[in-house]
């Protein structure tokens, strides 16, 4: 037995090319399954005929009736398939005359492409000139891609993988046949690769409402390849809110109004899937309305005990909330209650002796309850001495941006005594790091050589003072490895309006501008339209090519940040097409004019933008339409009969969809003299 497969073919009993009414028959070969049912086709200009429909028959004779270029076609289903059929046989056969070819050769970039590439095709021929007309084969059989035209190159954008054929019929003009000459060419469309979402994070450290949140998802495509994303927000009670349509920004933000528990999904797709989505991603994330409220530091700026009547001043530092109002009460043999105060600090003037507990409620302004931190102290009231030492003033060479290793200078000065001594205690979450003993050097130097929170307790005693101290305060210092960029104004152009192809120059004032980046990104109706890379240029130009809602995001970090950004600022531009059009007016030449002699119209107006006019002259009670709309601002008449003439101007912006905007009358007689 040969164990050697041999192909299947497709056999004529005679050669192409054969005359009409030719009688010739078409046979498969080398088919030894007996079950198999075979159906005859040929076409001819994109017309099929069936010849032998599906039967047990391998064979068939077939009279052609016309000339032309045939493609045979055999179509095998095996017993049982569900399939329309498993295997396909093809081969050209012409009938008639054969000419010199048309097309000499198809160029064809590659033989390999990938979803959403496009094949270049280029046709040569031996006549010019020539036209042409291409199909493409898939899923659903030849589609025509362009219709007979002069174009002998094409792109075609590949949307389904597998095998295809690329068909390029060819004739010249005035042809009668529906092609003179035809190609095929075969290509391969390879499938898209899975897309996978890696990475979906949070870039927002601390979930506030009223806050930005800003999301951002990572796929496995590389970066020749375009992703979609799709943001949609889910609330608690499973209503849902479309943050961002599918587009290509892969980080999306957005300000959340009400605190709870959320979730975001996120839809990937590459740009030329037929998939709804390709892979999806949820993440499950919680806004409260504020910091929780916490109580840091609780103190007088003088220590216990004091005497009647002295003036304490009693401080809070908490943190948290949004808008936090402070209680004081004083429990002791003269009791006070401050009532909610938005104010930190409390002045307290005890009248009598005796033993005090001293107390603060801290809460948020829209918190319900009682409080959300309290703290306290007791605090021993003596009788009234002669005089007590007190901190009078502490000034610091600079009040905020404090980074490391820049030393900040503070001094403090008191009162009370004439021979006063000052010491210094410096505090890292507060834990003692450092430590001036008193002495009359009344200023330290503080150089912070790793981030965190300071604090700096300032100590006053009088020299032959018994006590740890007779007054203390404190300064608090945020020290940061560099200083976060930050946008301290924004410049505009002083204009109340802007209209499309304005050109709107702003410029970020920051401070450190050096070390200070920028990423701008342009939206127009919340759809993002220009995005920059983080740059050095504080200036940034936009020219609107269209109307509309404008919104410029700009992101502003450190060169040293770590983070996506360190802050952001916006502004809001609203662009018009054009100021609207006033103040139409028409001027003549010739107010009285003669048959025959040319009188001249030139309209002006104030306003508008690229402005169109269309004019309409009235003669014996009827209009008529005599210069279409056009950018010609004047009109030339020469009139044809005698009377009273009207001319009726209508002016309107390119841009606008409307008839008009304003318009103007002008009336005239035409005589038979100058008087």
């Amino acid at each position: 037995m040969n164990d050697v497969v041999k192909e299947i073919v497709l056999l004529f009993d005679k050669e192409s090319p054969q005359p009409i009414k030719s009688n010739i028959r078409i046979s498969v070969e080398n088919d030894y399954n007996e079950d198999n049912q075979y159906k005859f086709m040929v076409g001819l200009d994109g017309v099929w005929t069936t010849l032998l429909d599906f039967g047990s028959e391998n064979n068939c004779v077939w009279t052609p009736k016309e000339n032309g270029k045939y493609l045979v076609m055999v179509q095998i289903k095996h017993k049982d398939s569900k399939k329309p059929f498993d295997e396909i046989l093809k081969q050209d056969f012409i009938v008639g005359t054969v000419e010199e070819k048309l097309i000499k050769a198809v160029y064809i970039d590659k033989s390999q492409y990938s979803i959403g590439e496009k094949v270049d095709i280029e046709v040569e021929t031996t006549k010019l000139p020539s036209m042409f007309r291409y199909w493409v084969d898939g899923r659903d059989g030849w589609q025509l891609i362009k219709d007979y035209s002069s174009e002998n190159k094409i792109k075609y954008t590949c949307n389904e993988d597998g095998k295809h054929q690329l068909l390029i019929e060819c004739k010249v003009p005035y042809s009668k046949n529906n092609f003179d000459d035809f190609r095929t060419i075969d290509f391969e469309v390879k499938k898209m690769d899975k897309l996978g979402i890696i990475d979906y994070k949070c870039l927002t450290n601390d979930l506030l409402t009223g806050e930005d949140l800003v999301f951002e998802v990572e796929t496995d495509a590389d970066d020749e390849r375009t992703v979609l994303f799709k943001f949609i927000k889910i609330d608690s009670d499973g209503r849902s809110t479309c943050i961002q349509d599918f587009s290509s920004r892969k980080m999306v933000s957005f300000i959340e109004g009400k605190p709870g528990k959320y979730k975001l999904l996120c839809m990937a797709k590459d740009m030329y899937s037929d998939h709804q989505y390709d892979d999806r991603a949820i993440i499950v994330y919680e806004v409260i309305p504020y910091y929780p409220v916490k109580i840091t530091n609780f103190t007088t700026d003088v220590c216990s005990p004091q005497a009647a009547e002295s003036k304490i001043n009693i401080k809070t530092i908490a943190e948290g909330g949004r808008n936090l109002l402070y209680k004081y009460r004083i429990d002791g043999p003269y009791a006070e209650d401050s009532g909610y105060l938005r104010d930190n600090t409390f002045l307290w003037n005890p009248k009598q002796a005796g033993d005090y507990k001293v107390t603060v409620f801290v809460k948020d302004e829209s918190f319900d309850g009682r409080y959300e931190a309290d703290a306290s102290f007791d605090f021993m009231i003596q009788e009234k001495p002669k005089r007590t030492v007190n901190i009078t003033n502490i000034a610091l060479d600079k009040d905020d941006n404090y980074i490391i290793n820049q030393p900040v200078n503070i001094m403090a000065e008191a009162e009370g005594s004439n021979d006063i001594r000052y010491s210094f205690i410096i505090y890292k979450n507060e834990k003692e790091t450092e430590r001036v003993r008193y002495s009359t050097t009344n200023w330290v130097n503080f150089t912070p050589e790793t981030p965190g929170q300071y604090s700096l307790e300032i100590r006053v005693k009088d020299k032959y003072s018994d006590k740890d101290f007779d007054a203390h305060s404190y300064v608090y210092f945020d020290v940061k490895e560099y200083m976060p960029g930050k946008i301290e104004h924004i410049l505009l152009p002083s204009k109340e309006h802007f209209l499309v192809g304005d050109t709107i120059d702003l410029e970020c004032i920051t401070l450190n501008s050096k070390e200070t980046l920028i990423k701008y990104v342009t939206k127009v109706d919340e759809m993002v339209v220009e995005e920059t890379d983080f740059i050095e240029d504080k200036k940034f130009s936009l020219r609107p090519k269209r109307s509309g809602k404008y919104k410029i995001e700009m992101y502003v970090k450190n060169i040293k940040c770590k983070n996506e950004f360190d802050t952001k600022k916006e502004i809001r531009i609203v662009i018009s097409e054009a100021q609207k059009i006033t103040g139409t007016k028409i001027t003549c030449d010739n107010t009285r004019p003669r048959i025959d002699e040319e009188v001249n119209f030139t309209v002006s107006n104030d306003g508008g933008k690229d402005v169109c006019y269309e004019f309409y002259i009235m003669h014996n009670g009827n209009w008529s339409l005599v210069q279409n709309y056009s950018r010609k601002n004047y009109y030339t008449f020469r009139p044809f009969d005698l009377g009273d003439f009207r001319l009726l101007v209508l002016a309107k912006s390119y841009y606008k969809r409307c008839s008009y905007e304003d318009y103007d009358e002008f009336k005239f007689e035409v005589t038979d003299t100058n008087y």
